[in-house]
């Protein structure tokens, strides 16, 4: 079905899915721009959602790709409605098998009010159209013609002059190179830094405003993570969360910033391996509390001199101004 035809079937079910969702309740519909597609060509699949208001959507995972399709990239759209809300999840999708393939069936986790709702989409079957023309022959059979007498000397003379160069330019490399002093590499960016960069190129990103909260919570976790074991000597990167947090006893951390570690930990863990949707308090409090253990845990630069030191140190052996009980014994 062509992406002409199917965008007014798509809206007029729309419409209709609107009329009866409050009898019904969510309803599911898909489309893909073309069922025809060759090696390396994309396509586009839509998946529309009509739910209730206020209804938390888990699409399915898309880093293995849907079978031998391979998602190239997604988003979602969504509009409110007057007693129901619109979800439109778009995905570019390519083969690189050479074979009849399918779209599998997707599913999609709703949740609302306590209550948990499993939608598919269907199979949609996909052709693939050979990109050789249909009178190709077949050469893999043929073979090349022999050639007879002496071969030519030249190619002798042509891969010594290559070899002769080739040594040439090898050797000016490692005579450069031992005569050019390389600089050290810079200064690699404190912990502190680097994460309060990071967390500004998480925010550029927005996750929350597209509805990617799992993606959302796992960069935030590493941040937090890659913080912690730069700025404490430590593999945090690779630490569980009860490593983690039997981590965070055994470094003697304050109470409040261990709190902060489990906390956070606990919380995010069923929102990227569980793929639950917390509630909108939840999702509020994850940054703050990670950029909270920044602000606690960053260095201090001390002064080697305070402006007192330094002043004194200037004036050298300058006498101390009179006290004055000296000032009043003076004038009396």
């Amino acid at each position: 079905m062509s992406e002409r035809f199917d965008r007014p079937l798509l809206s007029a079910a729309l419409l209709v899915f609107t009329l009866l969702l409050p009898a019904y309740g969510a309803r599911l519909s898909s489309s893909v721009s073309t069922r025809k597609l060759s090696v390396g060509d994309r396509v586009r699949l839509e998946v529309n959602l009509i739910t209730a208001k206020n209804t938390a959507i888990t699409p399915p995972a898309t880093e293995e790709g849907f079978g031998n399709i391979i998602v190239k990239e997604w988003n979602v759209h969504k509009s409110e409605r007057e007693k129901s809300d619109s979800s439109t999840y778009e995905y570019i999708l390519t083969t690189y098998t050479p074979e009849p393939c399918t779209i599998p069936s997707l599913t999609f986790v709703l949740e609302h009010e306590g209550t948990t709702d499993t939608l598919h989409t269907d199979s949609i079957p996909m052709q693939i159209i050979s990109i050789l023309p249909s009178d190709t022959v077949d050469l893999m059979g043929l073979k090349p013609p022999l050639k007879a007498g002496k071969a030519p000397r030249w190619w002798i003379w042509l891969l010594g002059i290559t070899a002769a160069i080739i040594a040439l330019v090898v050797g000016g490399m490692y005579l450069a190179k031992r005569l050019r002093k390389v600089p050290p590499p810079p200064p690699p960016v404190p912990p502190y830094e680097e994460a309060i960069d990071a967390l500004a190129s998480l925010g550029v990103k927005k996750y929350l405003q597209r509805g990617l909260v799992r993606e959302y919570v796992f960069e935030l976790s590493e941040i937090f993570k890659r913080y912690v074991g730069r700025r404490f000597s430590c593999n945090a990167v690779e630490f569980t969360t009860e490593e983690m947090i039997a981590w965070s006893g055994a470094a003697d951390l304050p109470k409040k910033q261990r709190a902060s570690i489990e906390w956070f930990f606990r919380a995010s863990d069923p929102v990227k391996f569980a793929r639950m949707i917390p509630d909108t308090t939840t999702i509020d409090r994850f940054e703050p509390e990670v950029r909270d253990f920044l602000e606690t845990t960053k260095p201090v630069v001390e002064q080697e001199n305070a402006p007192g030191d330094a002043a004194e140190a200037a004036t050298g052996n300058a006498t101390e101004p009179p006290s004055p009980t000296a000032e009043k014994e003076k004038r009396g």
